[in-house]
């Protein structure tokens, strides 16, 4: 029961970036758009192997992502002098591809499974191209 509650409150907060993102309306919601997550894992010294865990949920989400309808990009960046911290930039076609994206299955488990390795919560921000 624990496990579908905490999966449930995963699956709510990703969709809500999307719903409850203020200044995306009915009119951006046609148009491309970009999400910037920065990602930081707890480091090895606080969690043995939280950071190879980390990189193998990482290839794996990035995987699936790149079979998803309206992808235009999607790139997993690793910092250079922090290897457990990581930005994930992709831009979707529309609004709808990246709600399609965030509630599908391999999206909601690998934020399911990467909660224990994290340092801190994502911290995602939707944007547009600048007009």
């Amino acid at each position: 029961m624990t496990l579908v509650f905490k999966s449930f409150a995963v699956a709510l907060a990703i969709l809500s970036s999307v719903f409850l993102v203020p200044g995306l309306d009915a009119e951006d919601k046609s148009e491309p758009i970009t999400i910037v997550s920065h990602v930081d894992i707890r480091p090895d010294a606080y969690m043995p192997q939280a950071e190879e865990n980390s990189w193998r949920l990482f290839r794996s989400e990035t995987a699936a992502t790149k079979q998803d309808a309206g992808l235009v990009s999607y790139v997993v960046l690793q910092e250079i002098g922090g290897t457990n911290h990581f930005t994930i930039v992709e831009t979707w076609r529309d609004a709808k591809a990246y709600e399609m994206h965030v509630g599908s299955k391999h999206t909601v488990r690998f934020r399911d499974e990467i909660q224990p390795f994290l340092g801190s919560p994502f911290d995602s921000r939707i944007h547009r191209e600048f007009r």
